[in-house]
């Protein structure tokens, strides 16, 4: 195997400079250059190593688990026109036909450096790609039209023995694929050396798209300048990839180039990239599913893990300033949703661990103000809004049957499934976190609550974000949260371990470290104490 650069926080960039001219057409107004670059997703780094722009392969897991090399990631992406908040079908119409004259094209697609066939993205080795200029009127514009276009006679500078043509392709990659890392730690799937390589293009339609902006811009003789950002989140393209097939189905390759285009996300010079990585451990070590951990509870005992997820949502930024809100990025294996007023993600082992296709949520991407923070706040849980929908009509994630209690106590925010001493006894321990004294006015036990429960149980959640800004991992660790009760004993008539209904003498010392009040014997509380379930990792 090549020597292998991890580059941290990388995405691709479309930056955009535009100036404005004094007759306001689209021709002889705003022009705005473009230029593509690189860079990888959320891991702390090495800063001098993520610089040099000398990898000869990126290295990453599939949300899967499958370990993949890519070799060669090409993407031919070309700006088409800004979109207009106030444009009619003709108006768009017009404004496409102008981008696509004669002139047009050959002004947003120029091209200048980086390592890929001129006017083609390199996720790989590349310090940048000039994608030429871009012209529009002065307006007030909801976001970026680009296309993914098949390319046409170019020559690369990086791909070595690999066939780096573009010619009639508007993606072409080449990634090595090592199948048997399924279900392994990701210290395991580092050792495994067995692995196939495959190169495949999508040559199929241009695919054209609109990347909204998330507030709306501008442009005119006061606002002159604007950057965009483009990122390319490439380690979600290989997401329901079958890589057996990838080089000859074209399917797989329309769906690659769906993938592609999922993962585009449109910044504005006043708004910043947050890139966010996860980790869940049991007693610092990974969570995997079906491994046994020793020395837990309060009685050192093992525990086999049989998955561990939840929900965080309503992700904020703060400073000395006040609190801005992070907007998630969708991602193509369903695990965001984003509305306009909440952001909801799955994380961990997103589908259990007895899915047959594992899906592991572990990543996040989004957009805030631009400026310095200094915390990361989020919540462990389900908006209220959100929490009590239909899961069999309800968008993803928040349909993942794994996680739904009931309409009337909504979602389980927090899910850790386990055996104890899964050689001796073999009992269950679990820790499940929702809202507990729901009322819908009614016995109807699976009507929706008519107002907020008792006790929702969404502690919000807050870290010092300048080290998670540097690529370091928010990290979800069971063990401090269950270090004081004994994971093998269950008090008769309640639920295996601890479930935040009141009254459960094993969640008295398990709730309050979620930093939530415990209602034991309601109405008396036991009082909240520090969270203990996340910190910053290294």
């Amino acid at each position: 195997m090549k020597n292998i650069h991890w580059l941290a926080l990388v995405a691709s960039c479309i930056t955009l400079g535009l100036s404005a001219c004094s007759s306001g057409s689209s021709e002889e107004g705003i022009e705005a250059s473009i230029k593509a670059v690189p860079v990888s997703a959320a891991h702390h780094h090495d800063e001098t190593a993520a610089k040099s722009g000398d990898a000869e392969t990126v290295v990453f897991r599939r949300s899967d688990g499958v370990k993949i090399e890519l070799q060669l990631g090409l993407v031919n992406l070309v700006p088409v026109a800004f979109q207009s908040c106030e444009a009619t079908v003709a108006s768009l119409g017009r404004s496409l036909a102008r981008s696509l004259s004669p002139v047009a094209p050959a002004l947003a697609h120029g091209g200048e450096g980086g390592d890929a066939p001129e006017g083609a993205v390199s996720v790989i080795g590349s310090e940048g790609t000039g994608l030429g200029s871009l012209k529009a009127s002065p307006g007030r514009y909801c976001g970026l039209i680009v296309e993914l276009q098949p390319g046409g006679p170019t020559t690369a500078k990086h791909g070595g023995s690999l066939d780096t043509s573009m010619v009639g392709a508007a993606v072409n990659v080449a990634p090595c694929y090592y199948e048997s890392t399924v279900g392994l730690s990701d210290a395991e799937a580092e050792a495994v050396s067995a692995h196939h390589c495959v190169q495949a293009k999508y040559t199929g339609a241009s695919r054209r798209l609109s990347l909204p902006f998330t507030t709306p811009v501008t442009l005119d003789q006061a606002n002159r300048e604007l950057e965009l950002t483009v990122a390319v989140r490439y380690e979600e393209w290989f997401d329901n990839i079958d890589f057996a097939t990838l080089a000859s189905d074209t399917a797989q390759q329309a769906k690659l180039a769906d993938n592609v285009a999922g993962s585009l996300q449109v910044l504005t010079d006043r708004q910043q990239l947050v890139n966010l990585g996860f980790q869940i451990k049991v007693g610092g070590e990974e969570a995997v599913c079906g491994q046994r951990y020793e020395n837990l509870g309060s009685n050192g005992h093992s525990l086999r893990v049989e998955g561990f997820r939840y929900y965080a949502s309503d992700f904020e930024l703060e400073n000395a300033s006040g609190t801005e809100r992070v907007r998630l990025a969708g991602k193509p294996n369903a695990t965001v949703y984003q509305d306009a007023s909440h952001g909801v993600a799955l994380l961990g082992h997103a589908q259990g661990c007895d899915s047959p296709v594992p899906v592991r949520n572990l990543a996040l991407s989004g957009t805030v103000k631009k400026g310095d923070y200094e915390r990361l706040c989020f919540t462990l849980g389900v908006p209220f809004e959100l929490a009590h929908s239909d899961p069999a009509t309800a968008p993803s994630p928040l349909n993942v049957t794994g996680m739904d209690w009931s309409w009337l106590f909504g979602r389980m925010f927090f899910r850790f499934d386990s055996v104890a001493d899964p050689d001796k006894a073999a009992a269950n321990f679990f820790v499940h976190l929702g809202s507990t004294g729901c009322s819908n006015g009614s016995s109807e036990f699976g009507a929706a609550p008519d107002g907020e429960c008792s006790y929702p149980n969404r502690p919000r959640i807050c870290l010092a974000y300048d080290e998670i800004a540097q690529g370091h991992p928010i990290v979800a660790d069971i063990a401090p949260l269950i270090s004081e009760v004994d994971v093998t004993q269950n008090t008769a008539d309640t639920s295996p371990g601890c479930m935040s209904f009141p009254g459960d003498p094993e969640c008295v010392t398990v709730i309050p470290k979620f930093g939530l009040d415990y209602a034991f014997n309601p109405p008396d509380l036991v009082p909240r104490r520090e969270q203990a379930l996340f910190t910053v990792g290294e």
